[in-house]
């Protein structure tokens, strides 16, 4: 095979893994635009998101939980009203099991999408500035820190972690562990806040509103602290 060739093919090749994962990153929320738009406009509040679940009642776990892959794979939904419906329609705890399910199917996925198509179709989809500062990131001694942290703290952006992960040299079952353990707080701060609507605790939910702005300001603040004491913990364990 002659070098001309051999790169034509690994052109055809990076453009069709780009295809598919344009195809997997966009699909969904190019139908979702085009033929289901409600779904965007109708569930921007709480009883819209469970009214649609109850017209699926049925199969309202699955339903949820595949919202929750999607709020992973793409952002074209509002995702943490989701969790806090997901409060208000199943409970606290189902509400939690159910939205870590999708959470971590939703991780897996991008994670080896990434893995599978490589890091040139990452990067020309996302970026190459971006996703390489991401893995420069998870490719450091911090990286474990730097995962369970980004989880952690609402508001940090975290869109690319999974398919920056993917293309990294970070192992799969510490990264999901780290990313489930790390969304366990926030969703469970949503979730709460819908369980005790549900139950007209309105006084409870003020003060788990305050709460939840608390912790997330600690967490900015004393970040460096917790990155330490993370550190001490993974070289116990090591």
């Amino acid at each position: 095979m002659t070098k001309e060739r051999s790169k034509t093919l690994k052109k055809i090749s990076a453009a069709l893994k780009l295809f598919l994962l344009l195809l997997f990153v966009f699909a969904v929320p190019i139908y979702i635009g085009l033929f289901r738009r409600d779904l965007i406009t109708r569930m921007d509040s709480i009883q819209e998101v469970t009214a649609f679940l109850d017209t699926n009642k049925t199969l309202a776990v699955f339903v949820y939980i595949g919202l929750q892959i999607l709020q992973i794979i793409v952002s074209v939904l509002p995702g943490q009203i989701f969790q806090v419906a997901a409060g208000y329609y199943f409970g606290f705890f189902s509400g939690l099991v159910f939205s870590l399910t999708g959470a971590a199917i939703g991780t897996t996925l991008t994670y080896f999408v990434a893995r599978l198509l490589g890091s040139n179709s990452v990067k020309i989809l996302f970026g190459e500035e971006r996703i390489n500062k991401i893995v420069a990131m998870l490719n450091s001694h911090r990286a474990y820190n730097i995962v369970f942290l980004l989880y952690l703290i609402p508001g940090l952006p975290k869109d690319l972690v999974g398919y920056a992960a993917g293309i990294s040299h970070i192992n799969f079952k510490v990264f999901i562990i780290l990313s489930i353990v790390g969304r366990t707080f926030g969703m469970s701060g949503s979730l709460l806040f819908g369980y005790l609507y549900a139950h007209k605790q309105y006084v409870l939910m003020g003060i788990v509103g305050i709460l939840a702005v608390l912790i997330f300001i600690l967490c900015i603040i004393y970040r460096k602290k917790i990155s330490d004491y993370m550190d001490c913990f993974y070289e116990k364990m090591d």
